[in-house]
């Protein structure tokens, strides 16, 4: 029987992307010394040999294993007498996003420390479409498609993109347009957008100089807030600036000079001071070998040059009177040159200073700074209020006339700007994420410590007047009088900030804690847990902004910190660097415990020990968790529980308890605490030797019954009632209601069903689930996204790596895709309607329930997969009979069974039962197979026989129309119907074509099959006139090109919820054969193969099982006459 499909059953992503590896595992490394050993092997395999520049990179892995298997490469080797090394996650010669771990070695090259996650997993043989596509036919590819029109230039990666347990085929693209960058990440598969991010950072021996032509120039420069600032490289030097007001009242221009004699000073030969020109005759311009300036309104390939006038001054009243009275900012380009000046010869000082060894700017063991190129002027599709570092240049907007701003070129934007690219240089931080929070807070960091600088060492008119003074008030607990430890002040028309250091949060979108952090909010807002520490490191502990900012910066540059690293792992590398910090008579043991306290008070641990014991430990919201499973429990002597709030417990061999309620256990904690959690396990060998093992754990609990109730801009009932499996909310309301009390028990490895009150085709539905537990809703956890409704319930299944225990369910319906976003921390609805359950996954309180999914393969063989809901803790017991020559398994996941290759039907079962006889389940069902030896015809696994099908079915002679087949519409889970023509009879030696049509499918997915080269669909006919039943190549249609004749027929198509869904069309024929006159009529059976992705030849695939797609034979009668 066959199954007709529905449109409002398919997604955006309908159809597979069946290239991508699963049964990856991924594991954090942080404080988990168990692990050290399998990271080890892997490492090793890395680099055999002695590392050197030479070996980077290298490794002895045959080239079968390395196409396969996930392995790693050495990229990066930092650090004396401490090494860091970095590695990064490879499937053959292709990285794995986001996969860098790095393993922190002393000084006798043993581990110390690892950070990251250690992936395992091998990869599946076939190859992603547009990964084994040739350069010059991909770069087409990319460059036709819409998100890269009007492109100025981009670069691109083939890699894969871990998503929960799944390998998928990446291509990601950094592209450049005129007024953004953007980073792509497409499928690898079809070329369809998985994400789109900003590919920028916003804000809020030394050869002579002299010698080679460089000055000191200088000019006016800063706004109507700050006055008119004279930047001056002697007294008296910059006289037509100090002698300029632009009317009666606004401030004349007063002098600023600045000096820093350090021997390392890039500008030494100068005093330090910072507005240093190339001069060539009488042209100065703002070029330098640390910082090229350029206005893009004028020019963005030319420096800002302009006529030298006495002492190399840049002033041209005219000018200077027509910017400050459309902006109230008097010379940006001057601004910005001076500042970035200022804020490059501070980074090349400290540097030098904290890496006395090194000789040069950019070293492979130490840190790397580089020229700059900055822009002014440079407005984007962000607008006018922006400013960005871009990877090549820092951009200032031009501001908005004083309303909002003035001239983003600002000291405390040029120095959070050029952090961006020190971090950039060093640590390689991402843009998103955790990655995001620690590049903006060491960009905010990285302001107020150049200001420091700044305030210390300018001297000159212009630091005795009020704007100056009140730039640097620091006055801690008042609001208004502590702008010392504000970011931005010097761009804003008002006397107010872009963000905060006393209280992070006073800006009403910054966190002070980690408890609330989100990736829902900007890395600017969760940045605000390092700007605390670092003003809690100043102001409580007691050291200096500078020596405070140094122990900031080593970190950045030391080769510790990479991209994907935790909070937690950030502040193990601040402590880590503590040993080349130092802060007045302070011991190294009083320096780290500033540090570990410093970033206690927003939640970041450091004090956390190496667990050595192989076991898991979490919090879900005010409930502490673990997972002993893994242990041998007949080994198990004693099991003492430590929950980090004054709460512990403990397990004795010898207590006559049962020890199962041990093994995994959970115990809800004090609220709105950091919770230090241990458990010490110890074991007992067959030899009596005792040995015990601990693992530890931090968290910050908060309440489990918090709620976070999304803005509602219009609230709608779309249904009264919610129901998960045989748990119903009754009685519900337009708009958000949460049912937070009693949770609803769900298992994680079974596939869910989502019921509604009633009919809801058509609307739209996302679900997210509370994966890491801190109240709020993020992007990344969505389980739906935006899904079309087919009926009145939907299915879903939660994150394989969800830890157990509570968790918050969200489910928002709406009906247009984009009513439900997460634009606020707690979501934005339009006309939809919103539930939060509480849900506790793999609950004790589950009932035991025996089931495994069967995916056939070729030759006879079949996997089997356990989806059982069961209590680990329980022990359960696991009991599989296959059906023949008593072939039995007690494995969790028996694998692959090779079934007698005569074939057969075989009755398969499973029983699971717990050792203490409390419950017990079994599941059987008879499985079908085919001799070996003979052409089956079956889809690989059922689950997917309702992703890509023939739908429609026609046979013509030319254009007559011979036949509809009324039998081809629908599907079943076999993925294979034998069905008659009866009724049509058809003449020997006929010329017919075989028309098909697949079930409807978005368009954007039906074009990405169809696109030109090697098509990623394929439709085939045999017709059997032998009668063997093995359908050869020689019986095949009559074309020798599996790509031709396909299209897409735009009358099939159909829009619904503003998305257009189409099918595919294609046709392919061949000739009847003879029929003998003895015969007069004979039956034979046309096969008809429609398959996503083939992996076999063309022709030659009809008795190959196919993973998606369908086959359809049919039988029709030829007659002679």
């Amino acid at each position: 029987m066959k199954h007709l499909g529905y449109l409002f059953g398919l997604g955006v992503a309908a159809l597979p992307i069946s290239s991508a590896l699963a049964d990856v595992k991924s594991q954090s490394l942080h404080n988990k010394q168990f692990l050290w050993d399998d990271l080890k092997q892997v490492i090793s395999e890395s680099h055999p040999h002695s590392f050197s520049a030479s070996t980077l990179g290298t490794g002895r892995l045959t080239a079968e294993k390395t196409a396969h298997n996930v392995h790693y490469k050495l990229t990066k080797r930092t650090g004396a007498p401490t090494v860091y090394e970095h590695y990064r996650a490879y499937v053959g010669n292709y990285p794995v996003l986001s996969s860098n771990l790095v393993v922190v070695r002393n000084n006798n090259g043993e581990i110390r420390q690892a950070m990251g996650s250690l992936i395992s997993g091998i990869a599946s043989q076939g190859q992603a479409l547009f990964h084994d596509m040739p350069h010059t036919q991909l770069s087409q590819r990319l460059e036709a498609l819409p998100e890269l029109i009007d492109v100025a230039k981009y670069s691109y990666e083939k890699a894969f993109f871990l998503n929960s347990d799944t390998l998928i085929p990446v291509i990601e693209v950094l592209a450049t347009f005129n007024d953004r960058k953007e980073k792509i990440l497409l499928n690898g598969d079809d070329l369809t957008v998985v994400s789109k991010s900003y590919d920028m950072s916003f804000a809020f021996s030394q050869q002579s100089l002299k010698d080679a032509g460089y000055v000191a120039g200088g000019g006016i420069g800063g706004n109507d807030k700050l006055g008119a600032i004279c930047y001056s490289p002697s007294p008296d030097s910059m006289q037509n600036c100090t002698s300029y007001q632009f009317d009666e009242i606004a401030p004349k221009g007063a002098e600023l000079r600045f000096e820093d004699l350090s021997q390392t000073a890039i500008f030494y030969e100068f005093n330090g001071y910072p507005f240093i020109v190339k001069k060539e005759n009488n042209n100065c311009i703002l070029d330098n070998p640390y910082v090229v300036t350029y206005d893009a309104a004028v020019s963005e390939t030319t420096p800002v040059s302009y006529v030298c006038q006495t002492n190399n001054e840049n002033f041209v009243k005219r000018e200077i009177d027509q910017t400050f009275d459309a902006y109230y900012s008097y010379s940006p380009a001057n601004e910005a040159h001076f500042n970035a000046g200022l804020v490059m010869q501070y980074f090349h000082t400290q540097l030098k200073a904290l890496y006395p060894q090194q000789s040069t700017d950019c070293d492979n063991n130490g840190y790397c700074i580089k020229p700059l190129s900055q822009k002014v002027n440079r407005n984007t599709i962000f607008g006018t209020n922006s400013a960005s570092w871009d990877g090549e240049f820092v951009n200032y907007g031009s501001g908005n006339g004083g309303y909002e701003y003035f001239a983003l070129t600002g000291m405390s934007i040029a120095a959070h700007e050029i952090a961006h690219a020190i971090t950039e240089w060093n640590s390689g931080l991402g843009r998103e994420d955790v990655d995001s929070a620690i590049n903006e807070g060491l960009s905010d960091i990285s302001a107020i410590a150049i200001l420091d600088y700044y305030q210390h060492t300018a001297s000159g008119a212009y630091t005795q007047s009020q704007a100056f003074a009140d730039q640097f008030t620091d006055q801690s607990g008042l609001y208004t009088k502590n702008r010392k430890w504000w970011y931005g002040w010097d761009v804003f028309p008002q006397d107010k900030a872009a963000r905060f250091f006393e209280l992070p949060s006073w800006d009403g979108r910054s966190i002070d804690h980690v408890k609330d952090f989100t990736t829902a909010k900007t890395g600017h807002d969760n940045g605000g847990v390092l700007r605390k520490a670092f003003y809690e490191l100043v102001k409580t502990q007691g050291w200096t902004i500078q020596q405070a900012y140094r122990l900031f910066l080593r970190a950045n540059t030391s080769g510790c910190v990479f991209s994907g690293m935790s909070l937690n792992e950030f502040g193990f590398c601040l402590v880590d660097q503590t040993a080349h910090i130092q802060v007045g008579n302070k011991s190294l043991n009083q320096i780290k415990a500033d540090v570990s306290h410093s970033l206690a008070g927003v939640g970041i641990s450091t004090g956390i020990g190496l667990s050595t014991l192989d076991a898991d430990a979490w919090l879900n919201y005010n409930q502490a968790s673990y997972d002993l499973s893994r242990i041998n429990q007949d080994t198990i002597r004693s099991i003492n529980v430590n929950w980090g709030d004054g709460q512990s417990e403990s397990w004795q061999h010898d207590s006559g308890t049962p020890i199962y309620p041990y093994l995994q256990r959970s115990k809800q904690v004090v609220e709105d605490t950091l919770i230090r959690f241990s458990v010490n396990v110890t074991t007992e060998d067959q030899n009596g030797n005792q040995a015990t093992q601990s693992a530890y754990n931090h968290f910050y609990s908060r309440p489990a019954a918090l709620r976070c109730e999304p803005f509602m801009n219009n609230a709608v009932l779309h249904t009264s009632t919610l129901s998960i499996n045989n748990f119903t909310l009754s009685g519900l309301n337009a708009g958000y209601r949460a049912k937070l009390d009693t949770p609803w028990p769900v298992a994680k490895p079974r596939e869910h069903t989502l019921s509604f009150a009633q009919d809801l085709s058509g609307k739209r539905v996302s679900v997210y689930f509370d994966s890491n537990r801190n109240g709020l809703m993020e992007s990344s956890e969505a389980v739906l996204s935006s899904q079309t409704i087919s009926g009145s319930s939907v299915k879903f299944t939660l994150d394989q790596q969800t830890n157990r225990g509570l968790g918050l369910l969200r489910v928002a319906i709406a009906n247009n895709e984009f009513d439900y976003s997460l634009l606020d921390v707690c979501g934005v609805a339009d006309n939809a309607q919103v539930v939060d359950v509480m849900m506790d996954v793999d609950s004790d309180n589950l009932p035991l329930i025996s089931d495994f999914e069967v995916q056939y393969l070729d030759g006879n063989r079949v996997k089997f997969t356990n989806t059982s809901q069961v209590n680990e803790a329980k022990n359960p017991q696991f009991y599989w009979q296959f059906g023949f020559d008593n072939r039995i398994s007690t494995a969790r996941d028996p694998g692959i069974i090779d079934f007698p290759t005569n074939g057969g039907q075989f009755d398969v079962s499973l029983q699971i039962q717990y050792p203490d006889q409390s419950e017990n389940d079994t599941k059987q069902t008879r499985i079908s197979l085919d001799p070996v030896n003979a052409c089956p015809a079956k889809i690989s696994n059922g689950a997917n026989a309702d992703v890509i099908y023939i739908d429609d079915m026609k046979l013509f002679n030319y254009s007559t129309l011979i036949a509809n087949v009324p039998s081809a519409a629908g599907f079943n889970r076999d993925g294979y119907s034998l069905n008659n023509l009866s009724g049509t009879d058809i003449k020997r030696r006929t010329y017919i074509s075989v028309e098909i049509m697949t079930n409807l499918m978005p368009r954007s997915t039906a074009e990405n099959l169809l696109q030109n080269g090697n098509r990623d669909v394929r439709f085939t006919i045999w017709l059997d006139a032998d009668g063997n039943e093995e359908f050869a190549p020689s019986e095949s249609g009559l074309d020798n090109d599996p790509n031709y004749n396909y299209w897409i027929d735009n009358s099939q198509c159909t829009t619904v919820s503003g998305s257009e869904y189409c099918r595919i069309s294609a046709t392919k024929s061949l000739t009847l054969p003879n029929v003998s006159t003895w015969d007069w009529s004979k039956w034979f059976v046309l096969r008809s193969k429609l398959e996503e992705r083939p992996t076999n030849d063309y022709k030659s695939d009809a008795c190959n099982r196919f993973n998606y797609g369908e086959i359809e034979d049919l039988k029709i009668k030829v007659t002679r006459y």
